[in-house]
């Protein structure tokens, strides 16, 4: 085993996606709806330029770019588990969420779905198959 690497990068404390979007409410509003809980937003009042949200562990923020192209597909894909895959997915679809594919099961045990946020990135959402 090699000796442990001295560097101003080790250890990492934490890392966490920051998701890039011209409208920052209304793509922070969509992760409320995965049960995120808002934490930071910034400015407090009016139209947030940056918001961080935490669901359990789980730590992201959306930022303000007004070179994000709404509605183009992301690079990254975020996945979020919930508990029932398909409520979820009818009730996003119900509020306007564009489904990029349907509820399956997975060979490897997850019931699985993708949707897009209001600022076009993927995001996967999951449960254990039944």
């Amino acid at each position: 085993m090699s000796a442990a690497v001295h560097s101003p990068f080790h250890p990492a404390r934490r890392a966490f996606p920051v998701l890039r979007a011209r409208r920052v409410g209304d793509t922070a509003a969509f992760y409320e709806r995965l049960g995120f809980a808002t934490g930071h937003r910034h400015p407090a009042k009016g139209e947030p330029d940056f918001v961080t949200l935490r669901r359990h562990d789980t730590e992201l923020a959306v930022s303000r770019d007004d070179r994000a192209a709404d509605g183009a597909p992301g690079t990254v894909d975020l996945f979020v588990f919930v508990e029932a895959v398909d409520a979820t997915v009818a009730a996003l679809r119900a509020e306007g969420t564009p489904v990029v594919q349907e509820p399956e099961n997975t060979p490897w045990g997850e019931r699985v779905a993708y949707v897009r946020d209001p600022a076009g990135n993927r995001v996967g959402l999951g449960q254990p198959a039944a």
